[in-house]
């Protein structure tokens, strides 16, 4: 099976969207006879060409995206009205969408998520399914084990897709997991990240001391 991906961070290969592709391409090409073609859309602007091109020539096409505050970002709101001009002339493209955030909780991505199986309708394509995940924030900070876990969730999910071609419903849901947090489960979280995100960047600032400084305060 050949599958085509468009990475549609802002931060391109360096970002954690590039990340958790890296591992779900490694799941993928397990299967022999397997092939990946990349594309990061933010080198493509303004005109996605390249973008556009491989949309019309796939066969399954995965595009990959952050959201920043429950908010997809402005270049990819830019590639899905390029493609626009791509509309209903693939019909035989299956249509994929990974959306990872840095909230904790999965949640937040579903309503984008609803957005874009609507895409896919309206650009002709056939919808096989959206990866959620949030808890992405600082996955280069986080705890190893966590990370890990992280990581190993998205190889098996490709592992499965590059064997049947479709997205396994159970390690969907067991990659989202959580898709919300209790009161009692932020009261544990907040205190983590703040130790192994903010509380890191501002060390590695030299900035520690001025974590409760209110520099707008009148």
């Amino acid at each position: 099976m050949q599958l085509s991906i468009i990475n549609g961070s802002p931060r391109g290969a360096s970002g954690n969207t590039e990340k958790l592709l890296s591992h779900f391409i490694n799941g993928f090409m397990e299967t022999e006879g397997n092939s990946v073609e990349l594309i990061h859309s933010i080198g493509d602007r303004p005109l996605f060409e390249k973008s556009k091109e491989l949309f019309l020539r796939s066969k399954n096409l995965l595009i990959a995206f952050p959201l920043y505050v429950d908010a997809m970002p402005g270049s990819v709101k830019e590639l899905f009205e390029a493609l626009q001009e791509c509309s209903y002339k693939n019909p035989d493209l299956s249509l994929m969408f990974m959306i990872q955030c840095g909230f904790p909780e999965t949640h937040h991505t579903r309503f984008v998520a609803r957005y874009c199986e609507k895409l896919s309708s309206k650009l002709g394509a056939k919808f096989n399914g959206t990866i959620c995940k949030g808890g992405c924030e600082g996955l280069s900070v986080q705890p190893q084990a966590l990370v890990e876990k992280v990581f190993k969730g998205f190889y098996q999910l490709g592992k499965s897709y590059g064997q049947s071609g479709k997205l396994d419903k159970t390690l969907l849901d067991k990659l989202a997991y959580p898709e919300q947090l209790s009161h009692e489960n932020i009261k544990q979280v907040i205190p983590m990240v703040n130790s192994f995100l903010w509380d890191y960047l501002l060390k590695k600032n030299n900035a520690l001391d001025k974590s409760f400084d209110k520099p707008y305060k009148l």
